[in-house]
């Protein structure tokens, strides 16, 4: 019954105001927890309390960026980016990065995705990406199905599925990717269709970059296109379609 009538039970629900004072008191308890302080911008901002939300979304931000953790510090200013705009509240906070600045100043992120990329290169990608946001069970990409986006995760976990080969049929698992990790790499950088089904094993948000958008950044920094290309040949060992295919072979 508890768990039922939890802060974060009532957040999904989207009962909001009851949601709040619960989270509030969960807050107090573990203020380091991001977690939750997350939880409680986000219920705040559903509230319609967008002043104090941007502040609990950039303490949260803060905290995320001073241990390293740039990926969710990015989601984190996407999402307060969202609630800014739709609300119509103030420029960021001084201290905060204004739209269009670099959401993040550390020199070696978190995710390999970013870490091949000079500061410039990193914050133009950066501001093209989309938070996208799925529930367990959701299916983020299909495979065979043409691709022109790939992901980044910020939060959250996803499991990795293909076809089976020969008489084996049905789905076989691959693998789980977590935070930082990347994933639909190769359809934008290739054309070719999905090659993997990907869904989210629990409430996960990811970062977005549609290849229009690449596009975008490729125009102002067209060495950008340069790096993503080594960045696969080098690590296409690494990648989910590698796996694929190596799979394949085991089976033939």
């Amino acid at each position: 019954m508890a768990e039922e009538t939890s802060g974060a039970n009532l957040l999904a629900r989207k009962e909001f105001a009851k949601a709040l004072p619960l989270l509030k008191e969960d807050l107090d308890k573990y203020p380091s927890n991001p977690r939750i302080r997350l939880q409680y911008a986000d219920a705040l901002a559903g509230n319609g309390d967008f002043d104090e939300a941007l502040a609990q979304y950039e303490h949260t931000a803060k905290y995320y960026e001073d241990n390293g953790l740039t990926v969710q510090a990015i989601a984190v200013r996407k999402k307060a980016e969202k609630v800014r705009e739709s609300s119509g509240a103030a420029p960021a906070p001084s201290g905060a990065p204004a739209k269009g600045e670099p959401m993040f100043s550390r020199e070696v992120p978190q995710s390999p995705l970013f870490e091949v990329l000079n500061d410039e290169e990193r914050a133009a990608l950066v501001k093209e990406m989309d938070l996208e946001q799925h529930r367990e069970g959701d299916i983020i990409i299909s495979e065979g199905e043409s691709g022109s986006s790939m992901y980044v995760i910020a939060h959250g976990e996803v499991k990795v599925y293909t076809r089976g080969t020969g008489n084996t049929g049905g789905s076989v698992y691959l693998a789980k990717l977590g935070e930082g990790d990347f994933f639909g790499e190769v359809s934008v950088l290739t054309g070719k269709p999905r090659t993997a089904t990907i869904t989210a094993s629990q409430p996960t948000e990811l970062l977005r970059l549609d290849k229009e958008k690449l596009d975008n950044a490729l125009g102002k920094y067209p060495g950008i296109r340069k790096v993503l290309d080594e960045f696969y040949k080098k690590r296409a060992k690494h990648t989910v379609e590698a796996m694929i295919e190596s799979l394949k072979k085991r089976g033939s």
